[in-house]
């Protein structure tokens, strides 16, 4: 039986933003979008709907069916709000920006949706901002979005910030030369993303581990250590293992290169919920954020699922989560007020409002007061609106 709602609610997982709370994402929106367009990433937009279909290409990597939100068109085709930005951008990647040259820099700004656990804050309309680099393979690309990405929160006058850099190959790796079958690796992998050590720790027990195979997984998830020290413990594994460090060692020079590399810590049980991810993978972190404001890494299959096999590589902000610690560290700019509030007395309303005309025109920013009110009411609505003055027909003032 269904929950009764009213029309004054709004649905679970959605919220609305006040005047205030608008202008601060607006803000927001507009520094970051100011240091993508520094780095050459151009700004796209795609549908908030899409096809089932095309969704799935990521939808079939990264989660659960029952996360998306589903529904039919007229023709009873299946529809769903897209869950990511990073598949949709790929299917227009691998399309109607197909002439483009390569590499191709990307940047968005809007809303996701998926069915979350409503919890400390989480909702189901989730604001992005973030970037994909195409048809770049290698490190210098994967340095070069981990890069952008402290330089955007940077801008957002946040500190603390610090990257959690892992690579999907060390884990693959370790769970083929530990002989994990396919579905315990997906119970380990759940656990992983959720850093739920305890559960982690039954999962190897029932998948039969013991040993030097179930040590060497437990040291995985247990890792944070410098570079040096994970050649150390994990290097003589080989393989898949030995590659992906060797890659993770290359970034990290050219990190240490462009003055990032004090804000990176490997992080070698790093697994993304989004199962897209092929080489590098890294999540970013605030002080006294319990959740990750920022996840990425590298796709070097996704665009192939629309046609056009391409290397890529990402990020995506959580924007709302950077709001929030804006706040906290009260870095959330002043909502501009109005330079005035002028006075309109009955039957001086086209007066008045041309008189607003014209300082509109000069770039303050006015509104007309269409309720009549004088005096200390007045005053105290134009207060209560930021205004820094309040004007009134007949007296001297800026013209």
């Amino acid at each position: 039986m269904s929950t009764p709602v009213t029309r004054t609610q709004v649905p679970d997982g959605v919220r609305d933003r006040l005047p205030s709370e608008a202008a601060a994402m607006r803000r927001l929106s507009a520094r970051l979008d100011n240091v993508f367009r520094a780095w050459g990433y151009r700004e796209v937009s795609t549908p908030v709907i899409e096809y089932l279909e095309a969704v799935a290409a990521g939808a079939a990597n990264w989660g659960r069916r029952e996360d998306l939100y589903q529904f039919f068109d007229r023709k009873g085709r299946t529809l769903a709000l897209r869950p990511d930005m990073t598949t949709p951008i790929a299917r227009l990647m691998a399309t109607r920006l197909a002439d483009e040259p390569l590499p191709l820099r990307l940047s968005y700004f809007a809303p996701v949706f998926r069915h979350r656990e409503l919890r400390a804050g989480a909702t189901s309309e989730i604001w992005q901002a973030g970037v994909e680099l195409v048809g770049a393979p290698g490190e210098a690309a994967d340095a070069e979005v981990i890069s952008l990405a402290c330089a955007a929160v940077r801008a957002a006058d946040l500190t603390g910030f610090r990257i959690g850099l892992g690579h999907v190959g060390v884990v693959e790796g370790l769970f083929e030369s530990a002989g994990v079958d396919p579905q315990a690796a997906a119970v380990l992998k759940e656990a992983m993303v959720a850093r739920d050590l305890v559960a982690f720790e039954q999962g190897v027990a029932r998948a039969g581990l013991s040993g030097e195979r179930a040590e060497r997984l437990l040291a995985l998830v247990h890792f944070h250590g410098s570079y040096a020290e994970a050649v150390a413990r994990f290097g003589g594994v080989g393989g898949r293992v030995a590659e992906a460090l060797q890659h993770l060692g290359r970034v990290l020079e050219v990190l240490e290169a462009l003055g990032v590399a004090e804000q990176v810590n490997l992080d070698l049980g790093l697994v993304r919920s989004l199962g897209y991810y092929t080489g590098v993978v890294f999540e970013g972190y605030l002080p006294g954020i319990g959740a990750p404001v920022l996840g990425g890494g590298r796709y070097d299959n996704l665009v192939a699922e629309f046609g056009r096999p391409l290397a890529a590589t990402g990020f995506a902000l959580e924007v709302d989560r950077l709001l929030m610690a804006q706040e906290q560290q009260g870095a959330l700019a002043a909502e501009p007020g109005l330079d005035a509030v002028i006075a309109c007395p009955p039957g001086q309303e086209a007066a008045a409002m041309a008189w607003a005309a014209r300082l509109r025109a000069q770039g303050l920013a006015v509104e007309v007061d269409l309720l009549g009110r004088t005096g200390e009411e007045l005053a105290a609505y134009a207060r209560a609106r930021g205004a820094a003055r309040v004007l009134r027909p007949g007296v001297p003032s800026i013209h």
